[in-house]
């Protein structure tokens, strides 16, 4: 059984729209207000299209750190952002092997989908990656209960 109050979740989102950062606020302060422990690269990397080098290797390293040490890696693929689907697809690839085995733990993958909608198709290497599937906000409540359980709610409607 998983304590969520000592869980570190790693917030992988696109924020880059009015849309996509609402979502992103509103989904942190709910998985705040059950109990995560959220760290989001928004709230602690600042870059600009033109930062130095040197920044963007250590905001870089610094997120994959971060990645590596998250219980949970907590990624809104509404909109496909390029960064949190290879924030995922690192998580995923660390689980199956590119990770020291002595501190090895294994990171839970959540993958939030809000406009998928009841007939959408989602992604395949997603679907399969994945060992939740969010597709309503509502359903966020249900987080909790399926962590601590280590029950899984993998992705079981069509995919492309």
């Amino acid at each position: 059984m998983n304590d969520i109050r000592n869980m570190k979740v790693y917030f992988a989102s696109p924020w880059f729209n009015p849309e996509q950062a609402e979502r992103e606020d509103r989904v942190k302060a709910k998985l705040r207000e059950l109990g995560f422990n959220v760290w989001s690269p928004k709230e602690n990397s600042s870059l600009s299209p033109i930062t130095d080098p040197v920044i963007r290797e250590k905001i870089f390293s610094a997120n994959v750190e971060h990645i590596k040490e998250c219980d949970i890696i907590f990624a809104i693929t509404d909109g496909k952002d390029m960064g949190t689907i290879w924030e995922a697809g690192f998580a995923n690839g660390y689980n199956v092997g590119m990770h020291d085995p002595e501190t090895f733990k294994p990171i839970i993958i959540v993958y939030y989908c809000e406009t998928l909608g009841p007939n959408g198709q989602f992604n395949l290497m997603l679907a399969q990656s994945g060992d939740v599937t969010i597709t309503k906000f509502e359903d966020l409540d249900k987080l909790p209960g399926l962590i601590e359980k280590g029950e899984g709610l993998a992705y079981a409607g069509i995919v492309e």
